[in-house]
């Protein structure tokens, strides 16, 4: 019953019934950065990286911050507080099992200026292990 009252308050135009050209929405066509491979750094030294990223390169305690001053690349080996030296802890960041490693002390060391934060287009490890942040290939996070 209430089916066919529901369509008698139905308004109908009068072009309701033509021919469309229907094209339909992808989803999930771009990974979200929680679902993929994502890193950032902000003003302070603040490094943000995906649970899937921290996956990809063994779920360490730590990492070693390495820096690159000729090509401006950011370099994070993992490692493990106690045994290998200069290991800044990687702490829990967000619910999606992100994490954050304090980088302010190589952003002081290394005279790395940034006035914003900043998302890395690709992330990428070499043969070594070492996870690949090129400050020269990364974008402005817009808010």
């Amino acid at each position: 019953m209430q089916a066919s009252r529901l369509r008698s308050q139905v308004m109908y135009s009068e072009n309701v019934n033509v021919k469309r050209n229907w094209e339909l929405c992808p989803r999930g066509a771009e990974e979200s950065r929680w679902t993929s491979m994502y890193a950032s750094i902000n003003r302070y030294g603040d490094i943000i990286i995906s649970r899937v990223t921290h996956e990809l390169l063994g779920k360490p305690e730590a990492y070693q911050l390495l820096y690159d001053r000729e090509r401006d690349v950011i370099g994070l080996r993992p490692a493990r507080i106690g045994v290998d030296q200069h290991a800044f802890p990687a702490r829990e960041r967000g619910r999606h099992g992100g994490r954050r490693i304090r980088g302010h002390k190589m952003i002081r060391e290394f005279g790395i200026y940034l006035d914003a934060t900043r998302v890395f287009h690709r992330c990428q490890m070499d043969n070594s292990g070492v996870l690949i942040l090129d400050l020269r290939d990364s974008r402005t996070l817009g808010r």
